[in-house]
């Protein structure tokens, strides 16, 4: 913020990220700040799901309405505030976070999106996978 900016257009242009990682075995969510630094995090393990329900859609929808929930919290100390939600990888809670979003939980913060970007690593080639995992 310089001299000549208001203290709340400076907050208004802050964009605050949202990173919701699904792979096959679980879910994680973190919201942090323009900076980098982690405001929260969520995934299936911190919320109670355990062995092969923390890969669950449930277990992805509610770290989604916990991310929500500290958004809103944001909005209520700091007024509006511009979000970038950033996807990885193609498990079950990529598709509860876009749930969750379009439901009644997101209805506050979605006008506040202004991107929406795809970060899957495309594997073309390259070394071999890891062994399967055994559940």
């Amino acid at each position: 913020m310089t001299a000549n900016e208001s203290p709340s257009k400076a907050r208004s242009s802050d964009r605050y990220r949202v990173h919701c990682r699904a792979s096959r075995n679980n879910t994680m969510v973190q919201v942090t700040e323009p900076k980098g630094r982690t405001l929260a995090w969520f995934s299936g393990g911190s919320l109670k799901f355990k062995g092969v329900n923390r890969a669950s859609y449930e277990a992805g929808y509610q770290c989604a309405v916990g991310a929500i929930r500290t958004i809103r919290e944001l909005v209520r100390e700091r007024g509006e505030v511009q979000l970038e939600l950033y996807f990885r990888g193609f498990g079950q809670g990529r598709d509860a976070m876009k749930t969750a979003l379009l439901a009644a939980e997101g209805e506050g913060i979605r006008h506040m999106i202004t991107l929406i970007q795809d970060r899957t690593p495309i594997k073309i080639g390259g070394t071999r996978a890891p062994k399967a995992r055994r559940l």
